[in-house]
Parts: C-alpha cells; structure tokens; sequence
C-alpha cells in the first residue's frame, strides 16, 4: 500500500502516531498502518525523520525524546517535548503558519478573523528572524543508516531471527563477532540501540548501532523472554542495563544552570546550590553515558566522581585528540 510522499502528508501521519505511541503499551504498527492507509514501513521511516531532528535543536539536553519499536508495537516512553507547546525553529514555526493559512486548517476556531490576526501577527514577526542567508537547519552527513545495519536489525527483531553482527567496543582496537537476539530498538539520547541476549555472554545486553559495523540475518530463530520488557532498559533518555547504577554528580556553571534546573524540575529530580553552579546527581547504569553528557557542555560540565568515571573523561579526550 503506498502512501503520498509529501511533507504534508508526512506530517499529519506523525501527529496520529506519535500520540498514539505515548499510551500505555504503546501502540500496534498493523493498526497504525491500518488507521492511515499505509504501510508499517512507512510508519517506521516517518519515525526515523523523527529522530534525525536531534540533530539541529537548540542546545540543552538532547534526551526529550524515546522511540521503541520491537516486533510489532511502537512506543514513545519519554517525549517531553511534546507535553508543551512545541519549541519549533523560526523557519518550522513560519512554515507551520503558512500551512494553515493555505489549506485552512485552523477553520474550525469559531471567529475566523481571530485565526488570520494571529496568522498575520505571526508571519510578519518570524518574517523578521529568519536568516538571510539561505542556510539550511539539516547539518550535513546525518543521513541515516547508510549501511542499512538498522532495517536488518529492525527485520530480525520483528521476525525473530538471530542477528551475526561485527562490533566495535570502545575500549577495544579489534572488531567483536557476536549473535544476538534482538529484542527491540530504542533511539534515545541521539542514538539508536539494540536490546536482545548475546549468546556469547548468555545474557541481555545493550548494543550501540553506531558501533556496529556489519549484521546479517541467520536461519536461527528465538523467542522473547516473557518477562522482557523494553521500557525496563530506558529512562529519561538514558539507556541502561537494570539494576547495575552508580551515583555520578555533576557539576555545572552559571552560565547553564538556569536550564539544568529547569529540566531537573520537570523530571522530578533535586539538585545541590554550589553558589551560582548547581551539583545534579546522576543514577546511571553506563558511565560512558555521563562522560558523554558532560562533554555535550563542554567547560560548563565537570564529572565530580567516582575516580574512574573522571578518569573515563581524559581517556575519551586523548582518543579525541588523536
């Protein structure tokens, strides 16, 4: 079944699906697709764009938003980007705008002349905040997937085929060969994952998507644990394996803790004054993790312990700096 490859088109699939994912249990990919006469591939590709957005919002915390997909559900645990009015770009915001002028989208507010004073008011002030210089908000070489390592993953998971990957650890030189079972794919944090067992380990385990360099399907088949749950690996933009979490604060300056306070608040966690600076306390399960958030921050972040996550910090400076 196809579906109409336009923007437009894009877009209102994603306005039902996204909060039909936010429910409890997420929701089935066959009655999504069903519901808006297209495919689940659609569906999945539509989701995929979503993710790619990480990639030009404004500076601050990157996790506002989780994707689950698994054999045949998809889920949107964490969106709290969604759970206010929407901090589009100038550029979305006139584009949004000049939508609903065109296809009369907003006709159902009762005194059409409010919704044109509003359309007018708005046009003319982010008129007036676009750049001139024609640049365009999608960076340059994010395009997804390009080996196509996460639709593979993708069919296995929801085939329930065992998966051959080649990964490349970080503190590894050489490549690792592995079979996994791949449960389910998360993005969160600005990356996609994979949750399923290692046969090798004999356990669950999380791999990033990133680090694997190559996967192919086997003829082994695999069931899901009756106790898995996806959600259970996933939160607030952090994925971790359960029940293995160290306690690392962090310390950050003036100069960004207005917006530190801001998301803590919102998410229920509490914090340290250090005069201007505020100390957060972070549960993490991957150490990794945190180094990578403080570095999101630059000279703004500093990891206060555990020794051998602030040692983790130089190690993954000097790589850098190779």
């Amino acid at each position: 079944m196809s579906a109409p490859r336009t923007a437009q088109a894009q877009l209102l699939r994603l306005l039902h699906v996204l909060p039909a994912a936010r429910r409890p249990g997420g929701a089935s990919l066959r009655a999504l697709a069903r519901e808006l006469g297209t495919d689940e591939h659609t569906i999945l590709r539509d989701l995929d764009e979503v993710t790619q957005r990480a990639y030009y919002h404004p500076g601050g915390w990157p996790d506002d938003l989780q994707i689950l997909v698994d054999a045949d559900r998809v889920s949107v645990p964490h969106a709290r980007g969604f759970e206010r009015p929407l901090r589009l770009t100038a550029a979305e915001t006139l584009c949004l705008a000049i939508a609903l002028r065109g296809d009369r989208a907003g006709s159902r507010l009762p005194e059409p002349h409010r919704r044109t004073d509003l359309l007018d008011r708005a046009e003319r002030f982010l008129g007036s905040t676009l750049p001139q210089n024609g640049a365009h908000p999608i960076l340059p070489g994010m395009e997804p997937d390009p080996a196509g390592i996460r639709d593979v993953l993708l069919e296995a998971a929801r085939g329930r085929h065992a998966c051959a990957i080649e990964y490349a650890k970080a503190s590894a030189a050489e490549l690792d060969a592995r079979v996994i079972h791949p449960y389910a794919l998360t993005h969160a944090g600005g990356s996609w994952y994979v949750v399923g067992h290692c046969t090798i380990r004999a356990q669950p385990r999380v791999f990033r998507l990133d680090r694997i360099v190559a996967a192919a399907p086997t003829s082994d088949s695999f069931e899901v644990p009756p106790d898995f749950d996806p959600h259970d690996w996933v939160e607030e933009g952090r994925v971790f394996r359960p029940g293995q979490e160290i306690e690392v604060p962090v310390r950050y300056s003036a100069r960004v803790a207005r917006w530190v306070r801001e998301w803590a608040g919102s998410h229920g966690h509490s914090w340290e004054e250090d005069g201007e600076a505020l100390v957060l306390r972070h549960r993490v399960a991957d150490p990794h993790w945190a180094v990578r958030h403080a570095l999101l921050y630059g000279a703004e972040a500093e990891i206060l312990g555990p020794p051998d996550v602030r040692a983790l910090v130089l190690d993954t400076l000097e790589r850098l700096a190779d």
